[in-house]
């Protein structure tokens, strides 16, 4: 099971590096999951980085991935986890989406933020790149 923030999403759209990375756990993985947050934080991201093309891809695929709703019990959480792992607010809510799936231990986050990615680490969670 993959969770993407955008920083790592975006990297299947524009080529960068850990794009490589990137694609080939989303093709390996089972499921692909993210927050609703993410839609408009890739668009704008590939918008800016690429093309109308890439945009359009990213859209069309889209439905491929388990969207997490934001609601009220995941900004609550996602509060907490910005003040207690100093986190940026779009962060906490996708480290809080990625804590709220089912982890049989083969949950990864993938996140090239330096603070998410310690985070999420700190929270017992795997992280693709393992290192940051």
């Amino acid at each position: 099971m993959l969770y993407l923030d955008a920083s790592g999403l975006v990297k299947r759209y524009i080529k960068e590096d850990g794009s490589d990375l990137v694609v080939e756990a989303m093709d390996g993985a089972r499921v692909l999951s993210t927050c609703r947050i993410c839609f408009v934080e890739a668009v704008r991201a590939i918008a800016v980085g690429g093309n109308g093309r890439d945009v359009k891809k990213m859209e069309s695929e889209w439905a491929l991935l388990d969207v997490i709703e934001v609601d009220q019990a995941l900004t609550e959480r996602a509060a907490k986890l910005a003040v207690s792992r100093r986190l940026r607010s779009l962060d906490a809510l996708h480290l809080a989406a990625a804590l709220s799936l089912p982890d049989d231990g083969d949950l990864t986050l993938a996140t090239w933020d330096v603070r998410l990615h310690r985070a999420a680490q700190d929270e017992g969670l795997a992280t693709l790149p393992v290192k940051l």
